[in-house]
């Protein structure tokens, strides 16, 4: 399947996140781009909710769980729970987010420091690597449900900034930025 990921760098703004906050003017990135930019692999999955194709995609994972972001999925803890969702953090184990229903802007830090926005819907797939600055936001459907797998801890930790810009996993992430230096022809 062709490349379906809508993806570009950020605005500055944190007004109205569910708004699509594009930098301007727009600086749109295909799949590749955003993995040669900050290491994040991206793909559809046509039958993202058919149970089997979900085993199939755990298989090699240590976990494996759902997560309904929704006011009727989430109740009382639903406003702190979007709110918290949108402090940029990083995790010790890489991570892979699969879209059942709804949709959102998961977005990550490039290896210069900038925030892309990747607007997630149903059937996308990423897999994010350790210690990678991110976030989420929901989009005006104000739902999302997630199919999440860990592949190396069982326990989901984020760290945050400042703290977490020493962190061994941040320090790995910055070690794989690939070599971007351009040597003039003699």
């Amino acid at each position: 399947m062709a490349d379906t990921l809508r993806a570009w760098y950020r605005d500055d703004s944190e007004d109205n996140l569910e708004e699509l906050h594009q930098a301007d003017p727009p600086q749109m990135l295909t799949a590749e781009e955003v993995l040669r930019v900050t290491g994040v692999k991206y793909r559809k999955v046509e039958n993202c909710n058919d149970e089997a194709e979900q085993k199939r995609l755990s298989e090699g994972f240590v976990l494996a769980d759902f997560l309904d972001i929704s006011r009727e999925a989430m109740g009382d803890k639903y406003e702190d729970f979007v709110k918290f969702s949108h402090v940029e953090h990083i995790h010790e184990d890489s991570e892979v987010r699969l879209v059942l229903k709804g949709g959102g802007y998961f977005e990550v830090r490039d290896y210069d420091d900038r925030w892309i926005r990747l607007h997630l819907r149903e059937g996308d797939l990423i897999h994010l690597p350790a210690g990678i600055f991110h976030r989420l936001a929901l989009d005006s459907k104000k739902h999302i449900k997630f199919y999440r797998l860990y592949s190396e801890v069982a326990e989901w930790r984020a760290f945050y900034r400042p703290e977490a810009e020493s962190h061994p996993a941040r320090d790995k992430f910055l070690s794989t930025r690939p070599n971007t230096t351009i040597v003039a022809s003699p």
